[in-house]
């Protein structure tokens, strides 16, 4: 899919997850299922909850995910030290997103990305053969959003797939609401 824009970092894939569910009806309901025992006792704390859900939805566990990352970041959702939500984004900086000034001043490998691929967000590696000196630069973005209205789980054992699926759609709208226009801004777009 190239239906990637600036400020849309990630995005639910629900069709493929109904497609590759098997019986079940969700791809991502069987994983929820199978970590259930992750979960702490209390399933009405939004922030622990929501961070649970999308460490499940996400690679490496689900892996395409049930949310998919645009392929130029990594983007986490999860507490800090007080437990509150945070979004951690990273994001590789090629050299032309760099000030002048802080470019270097000699020719340098940059970030790499496949050949061939029209996609302007496209995953970006390091140099796989290293014949000069490489500056690999990227920028790790935290988003506090204790403030946002992330869904409510009901507690309940038998909703808790849907309650997983309603936290994930909901943090990542908006991730892409309050974060999207960070990382556009970092990247200039």
């Amino acid at each position: 899919m190239s239906d990637w824009t600036p400020t849309t970092l990630v995005r639910l894939d629900r069709d493929y997850d109904r497609r590759n569910s098997g019986a079940g009806g969700s791809r991502f309901g069987s994983y929820v299922l199978a970590r259930e025992s992750q979960l702490d006792d209390d399933r009405t704390d939004r922030a622990e909850f929501t961070a649970w859900a999308w460490s499940i939805a996400t690679p490496p566990v689900m892996s395409p995910g049930y949310v998919e990352i645009r392929p130029d970041l990594s983007v986490k959702f999860d507490r800090d030290e007080d437990g509150d939500p945070v979004v951690k984004v990273v994001v590789p900086l090629p050299h032309r997103a760099l000030a002048r000034e802080h470019r270097p001043g000699y020719e340098v490998s940059d970030w790499e990305a496949p050949y061939g691929r029209g996609e302007t967000y496209r995953q970006l590696w390091a140099p796989a053969y290293i014949k000069r000196p490489a500056v690999l630069a990227s920028a790790t973005l935290l988003v506090p959003a204790g403030d946002w209205d992330l869904f409510v789980p009901s507690g309940s054992a038998a909703q808790l797939v849907d309650d997983a699926q309603l936290a994930v759609e909901t943090a990542a709208r908006l991730v892409n609401e309050y974060v999207g226009p960070h990382v556009a801004g970092l990247l200039g777009e």
